[in-house]
């Protein structure tokens, strides 16, 4: 799998939501949570679409 890394902003607000999704869940990194959390979105956003 080829990778590129990206810089993202994101609103305190909701990195507060990812650190305390990534806590519960036992994610051992924010980054581990928020690629974890783009993926499950993607894959219920195809599940729907067909």
């Amino acid at each position: 799998m080829e990778k590129q890394s990206v810089i993202l902003r994101f609103p305190k607000t909701l990195l507060d939501r990812v650190d305390k999704y990534k806590e519960q869940k036992g994610f051992g990194t924010r980054t581990q949570t928020i690629f974890h959390l783009i993926q499950t979105a993607l894959e219920q956003s195809d599940n729907r679409d067909g």
